[in-house]
């Protein structure tokens, strides 16, 4: 408990609160928060909103130019639907927990909702869902590798510098693969192939840029060394014209499982970060199946317009 919910507790005079609410039903808990919020909105003005408009980084918008920004989202939907990524458009809503529950993300770093919700803050996780909810529901069959893309405005609650072109809210393409292990990293070759090669037509078709990947290593392979290798010897066979590096300093987190690829665009001598990806495990989880295997990437859209 941090010092403000302590001092919170204290002035309500009872230091059990957060458990007795905790005991609630969902169903009742979120009653008594559309209570709460109801009437604090019973006496605020239209000049009160001007207020919080002011002084809220989550409401500011963008500096982006809007037809470029929706300009490039068309793009990058119609080269993926070209390569037979299946495209969708995302709610602003996800659910709750939908990020700390897989144990990467802090609810803090979230902007947590009522009705069981969240505001979207990554949409691979999202991806990722609508995926695993239609292999338990056998609406795909993924036996053999499907890819799922999308494009999200996406809303984050962490500190972000008070300098221009740092908002609270930005754009991202994002690609979700999955499939399921054939053994001798197959079904992770797939997969891998697929999106490099998605990034490699993108960035020589729209920017006349070429494509070059840095791995690192992550725990969560029998074999973590000999995994890396796999996946570069991969690139260098299947994708000769992409460089690729490897960084095998473990620097290890619950996010990427096996290997961490980080995408620059190279273009008149200057490389450029521009995204990044890798492994999870987070079918498996979901699925409580093993065999599950599951490669994310994503792209900052708003890093490419300013």
């Amino acid at each position: 408990m941090n010092a403000a919910t302590d001092r919170i507790l204290t002035q309500l005079g009872d230091k059990e609160m957060i458990d007795k609410l905790l005991d609630l039903s969902k169903s009742d808990f979120t009653s008594l928060l559309l209570e709460v919020f109801n009437r604090q909105s019973e006496g605020i003005t239209p000049t009160d909103v001007l207020k919080q408009f002011e002084k809220n980084r989550y409401t500011i918008p963008s500096e982006v130019d809007p037809v470029a920004y929706h300009l490039i989202e068309a793009e990058f939907l119609k080269l993926a639907q070209k390569m037979d990524i299946q495209t969708l458009l995302l709610s602003p809503a996800s659910p709750f927990a939908g990020c700390s529950a897989f144990g990467c993300v802090n609810q803090n770093n979230v902007v947590s909702a009522i009705r069981g919700t969240e505001i979207l803050s990554d949409p691979t996780n999202m991806l990722a869902i609508i995926i695993a909810e239609n292999i338990k529901n056998k609406k795909i069959n993924n036996d053999t590798a499907v890819h799922y893309c999308t494009t999200a405005r996406v809303l984050r609650a962490q500190p972000f510098p008070a300098i221009k072109g740092y908002y609270s809210h930005f754009g991202i393409f994002c690609i979700v693969s999955c499939g399921k292990d054939t053994g001798s990293y197959n079904c992770e070759k797939t997969l891998f192939t697929k999106q490099l090669a998605y990034y490699r037509v993108l960035l020589k078709e729209k920017y006349n840029a070429n494509l070059s990947v840095v791995f690192r290593k992550r725990s969560g392979y029998a074999d973590d060394i000999g995994f890396i290798s796999s996946m570069a010897e991969l690139v260098k066979s299947e994708l000769p014209d992409v460089p690729v590096s490897i960084d095998i300093e473990d620097s290890d987190n619950n996010y990427y499982k096996g290997v961490n690829y980080t995408i620059f665009m190279d273009k008149e001598n200057s490389k450029v970060e521009i995204g990044d990806g890798g492994f999870v495990d987070w079918m498996q989880k979901m699925t409580g199946n093993k065999k599950e295997r599951c490669l994310l990437s994503g792209i900052g859209l708003d890093r490419l317009l300013i």
